[in-house]
């Protein structure tokens, strides 16, 4: 798919989605791979490739933005459609991620109440993952709300 002749609102979700897409990817296989969750928290090779999959994410959206951004004399990068979709479609992110981390904190704890605590590898899973999750949705959102609202890109 050619993002040529997307708005920038659509390239920079488009490209958002690849790049935290392949971060989350990295990030769940370093986590389940290698000892798995009971292995997690004493491997702090994993903590870094675990880390390094963040930095990706991060470093990638930034490049994306950089690369998208509006240059002098070039079209308008946004319009209100853009900022009411980006709008929306943080809304839309703020729900589910609250909704999947309430759900799977309360998992957490159904799963091992008779334990008594819940392995510490899970609060890394939920730290990185929430970011991951919330990055991914957002763009995602952006998405679909840019089509459905008749995107013009």
């Amino acid at each position: 798919m050619s993002l040529r002749g997307l708005s920038q609102t659509r390239q920079r979700a488009w490209l958002a989605t690849v790049i935290w897409s392949v971060a989350g990817m990295g990030f769940v296989l370093t986590f389940f791979t290698s000892g798995g969750v009971g292995g997690f928290p004493e491997d702090s090779g994993r903590h870094l490739t675990g880390a390094f999959a963040l930095a990706f994410g991060f470093l990638g959206q930034w490049l994306a933005w950089w690369i998208t951004r509006q240059r002098e004399g070039g079209p308008l990068a946004a319009d209100e459609r853009d900022i009411e979709t980006i709008a929306r479609a943080n809304q839309t992110t703020l729900v589910v991620v609250l909704v999947a981390i309430f759900a799977f904190t309360i998992t957490l704890w159904t799963v091992y109440e008779s334990a008594g605590s819940v392995p510490v590898a899970w609060m890394w899973f939920l730290a990185y993952g929430g970011v991951i999750l919330a990055s991914v949705t957002s763009s995602v959102a952006t998405l679909i709300l840019d089509r459905r609202t008749g995107g013009h890109g």
